[in-house]
């Protein structure tokens, strides 16, 4: 139900959270020993996370049911409440968005889907040149640090958010607000990448390493809670693949970007620009106009309807 998204979505994220705390030591220790003259550490690092995640997908593929129907988990009471509730959102959504013309054009023309997508686009463009360029940027701390200490290190801050995404989500659906849920994490992470290229300290860069794990994390239940409650169900699955097309554009351009940053301005230009997205990300999200009062009226009328 829509009242509980933000919880559940940040619950179904927190797999990355979990991944990375995993997979961070996993890889250093890979790319460190397993190297062998015809095959190196790096390549071996593709095989060996790479092949279960395959079958992972095509496992899911068969086993995920893809309606409360077909969860053999829940009693039938629970899944007559849960599509009556279902039901009952998707009544409120259609009754804010007039537009019921679910063609490609007419879904990805509507301004609230074009900023939801851009402002994805820019902290995911700011997310996935940090997974490229951060572990380069954690091994010149020190002189001393092997591959296996680097991953060690970039495990931290995901750790943390392990913790802050649950909550954050909970609160979201708290205080039933989403917008700003979603992008004051935004603007942690900006915060993080700021003092990760100009704090000369090691401990405040590990803080602004923490806060760029929290921050890049923790707004992903609020903000995928906003598609389902401000866009049409009749052109949602547009809308979302929409979305997700647009952070991997937004992926493929900053990390040819940045590689023209890199060779002029080094590392600190690359965490310069990686603030300026989220912030920009933020300055999207904190523009978008949300009607609070009509989105209520509309849930006590569909609610009084039914």
């Amino acid at each position: 139900p829509a009242r509980e998204r933000g919880k559940v979505n940040s619950f179904f994220m927190l797999s990355i959270a979990v991944a990375s705390v995993l997979a961070a030591p996993m890889s250093g220790w890979i790319i460190e020993h397993l190297n062998t003259p015809d095959y190196e550490g790096w390549r071996w690092l593709f095989a060996i996370e790479g092949i279960p995640t395959v079958f992972l997908g095509i496992l899911t593929f068969y086993l995920l049911p893809d309606s409360p129907e077909k969860a053999k988990w829940l009693t039938p009471q629970q899944i007559s409440a849960l599509v009556n509730k279902l039901r009952t959102d998707n009544e409120t959504a259609a009754a804010l968005n007039k537009n019921t013309n679910s063609s490609f054009l007419s879904v990805i023309k509507n301004p609230v889907l074009l900023q939801l997508s851009f402002a994805y686009m820019l902290i995911q463009a700011a997310a996935l040149a940090a997974n490229y360029w951060l572990p380069g940027l954690v091994k010149g701390f020190s002189a001393d640090f092997t591959d296996t200490d680097v991953g060690l290190i970039m495990s931290i801050p995901f750790i943390f958010a392990m913790f802050s995404m649950p909550w954050w989500g909970w609160h979201s659906d708290k205080k039933n607000e989403r917008k700003w849920h979603a992008a004051l994490p935004m603007f942690l992470a900006g915060c993080g990448f700021l003092m990760i290229a100009l704090v000369p300290s090691m401990s405040l860069r590990m803080l602004g390493l923490t806060f760029y794990g929290v921050g890049i994390l923790s707004y992903y239940g609020p903000y995928w809670a906003l598609p389902s409650a401000l866009l049409s169900p009749s052109g949602l699955a547009i809308s979302i693949a929409f979305i997700n097309s647009c952070s991997s554009l937004g992926g493929f351009l900053i990390n040819k970007s940045l590689g023209f940053v890199s060779t002029h301005y080094g590392a600190t230009g690359i965490f310069i620009v990686e603030a300026i997205l989220c912030f920009a990300a933020v300055a999207v999200l904190a523009l978008m106009k949300i009607d609070v009062k009509k989105e209520k009226s509309q849930q006590t009328n569909v609610v009084s309807r039914t």
